[in-house]
């Protein structure tokens, strides 16, 4: 079977495999000329879609028919979605128009895709991470899994050099997404007699709505502001057009002062020809902020570890490019950082990880090497891959049941967290409840994710008896319900044995009357896709008193 490893980015795309000796390769798109794809999206008519270069294009001259930046969006709870000659997408539909562009690719060289990876900020929560995998099966891709971009960023750098024992703290700033992330890379005996290099993650933070997108946004208003300075304009009087023209020229000229002191704009503004120059000093002076950001969320991360030594800093995404960057992280941890493969290091690093797990689907379902496409690396090089490297990633969020808690304050409603951010997936945890009453007919069992590490939150409750977040910091979000019928004449006493597992790919939430054996289960997806029961009755309680 081949596998392959997908970076679904906010601003560019990467697929990746292994070639025939096991070693992590791009796919190279031909038609852009280019490792990566642009992760734009072109309605030009109802017949025709474009994805890639070609859309980012016409950016420019039809700016409200295109679509980018759509991964801020996807798992989302505003529900944003695009209309185009009558038909909607949803930001699941448009990134998966950007997979099968993708796949495409691929096919287009005479492959075939069979299993995938896709990536993910370590961020993402339950519903981002549910709608990217939905994103992936809509596109006609088989998702073994997901992993977070900076575990797979340290795994394509494990395969390229081996280390000893190494802590490492892998800086990913993407387009659209950042994360930091602390990895400890060891040397650990597996059942063989033989060394395996163990990927653990120690702690992660970021924020998945800060990324390169927020630099551009930065320079566009800077040159947006310089063309009304110098045609006595204000904003408002600016055309659509001239903004679409500001905002075509200004990855370019990050670019360029990446590698420059100063480059030039030259904009049209009602029909004078605007140039605007810029520094490089002036951009790093317009973005501080954002650059001390991401270094907040570095000290933040670093925090949860007290105890530990950085021994190795990787940059990785295609934003750490700016010499800004290098210059802050550098000054933090001087001569310990590496900038490792920015553009193609997680997509390559899930290459790996997919096909680690498509060797033990095919050994579960007896394949063989046969079953490999041509070009891909032996059955031999992959077990050999897989008995290489071992793979320790953590829980994004917090997970746990709404009950009812009738100790103390009477009928108080808490969220108990089974599973804390920051354990070890796959990560599982049981815990007994009872019914509220004598002869319930049924129980209600709600599971949430949060961002607190405590045992149990308290939140409000509307008048359908949902959890409010409080708290911002703590960001409660219902995920879904699961509900388990009683058989008549049910005492209260009854224990229900509640299950939560969680994974890279999900929540899984079981529950049994241990009284009947009956059991109850469900594979959470993203809370729109589940009928949510708007009554407040039918709880658990924790106490059987």
């Amino acid at each position: 079977m081949s596998t392959y490893g997908i970076d679904l980015g906010t601003t560019y795309s990467c697929v990746a495999r292994l070639d025939a000796n096991g070693n992590p390769e791009v796919v190279r798109n031909n038609e852009d000329n280019s490792n990566t794809l642009a992760s734009v999206v072109f309605f030009e008519n109802e017949n025709n879609v474009v994805v890639g270069q070609a859309a980012k294009e016409n950016i420019e001259t039809d700016g409200d028919r295109v679509v980018q930046f759509v991964k801020r969006e996807i798992g989302k709870a505003t529900n944003r979605t695009y209309t185009f000659d009558g038909k909607t997408y949803t930001p699941v539909e448009i990134s998966a128009l950007i997979l099968a562009r993708l796949k495409n690719i691929v096919e287009s060289q005479g492959g075939t895709i069979d299993n995938v990876v896709i990536t993910v900020p370590a961020y993402f929560g339950l519903e981002e991470r549910s709608a990217t995998k939905q994103a992936g099966e809509l596109a006609g891709l088989n998702v073994l899994s997901l992993i977070n971009e900076p575990t797979a960023a340290a795994l394509s750098y494990c395969a390229r050099q081996f280390q000893e024992d190494r802590t490492i703290l892998v800086y990913d700033l993407g387009g659209g997404t950042f994360d930091v992330t602390v990895v400890k890379m060891s040397m650990t005996p597996n059942d063989q007699g033989g060394d395996v290099q163990k990927i653990a993650v120690l702690a992660t933070g970021g924020d998945d709505r800060l990324g390169g997108k927020d630099w551009d946004d930065k320079l566009f208003n800077y040159i947006l502001q310089a063309c009304c300075d110098e045609n006595g304009l204000t904003a408002d009087d600016i055309e659509v057009e001239t903004r679409q023209d500001i905002r075509s020229k200004v990855e370019e000229a990050k670019r360029k002062l990446s590698q420059k002191e100063v480059t030039k704009v030259r904009i049209d503004v009602n029909g004078s020809r605007t140039e605007v120059v810029i520094t490089r000093k002036d951009f790093e002076r317009l973005t501080a902020d954002k650059v001390a950001q991401t270094m907040n969320f570095v000290d933040s991360t670093l925090a949860k570890v007290p105890d530990v030594q950085i021994d190795t800093v990787l940059l990785v995404g295609g934003s750490t490019y700016m010499p800004m960057i290098k210059k802050a992280v550098e000054e933090k941890f001087p001569g310990k950082v590496q900038q490792h493969d920015p553009d193609q290091a997680v997509a390559k690093g899930a290459a790996i990880y997919a096909s680690m797990l498509g060797l033990a689907i095919e050994g579960d379902a007896g394949g063989g090497a046969d079953a490999q496409a041509d070009g891909a690396p032996t059955e031999d090089k992959r077990a050999e891959l897989a008995a290489k490297f071992s793979v320790e990633d953590q829980t994004p969020r917090s997970f746990g049941p709404g009950v009812i808690d009738t100790k103390g304050t009477k009928n108080k409603y808490i969220l108990e967290n089974f599973i804390k951010i920051g354990e070890k997936m796959p990560a599982v945890a049981t815990k007994t409840y009872y019914p509220i009453e004598d002869n319930q007919e049924r129980v209600r069992l709600r599971a949430f994710e949060n961002m607190s590490t405590e045992d149990a939150l308290i939140p409000s409750v509307d008048e359908d008896g949902n959890p409010q977040a409080t708290d911002p910091a703590h960001a409660v979000k219902l995920l879904g319900e699961l509900i388990v019928n009683l058989p008549p004449n049910t005492p209260k006493t009854t224990k229900i044995e509640v299950t939560f597992k969680v994974d890279a790919s999900g929540v899984h939430v079981e529950a049994v009357n241990t009284a009947t054996g009956d059991k109850f289960e469900t594979f959470l997806r993203t809370a729109s896709d589940v009928d949510i029961e708007k009554s407040a009755v039918h709880q658990l309680r924790i106490s059987s008193d």
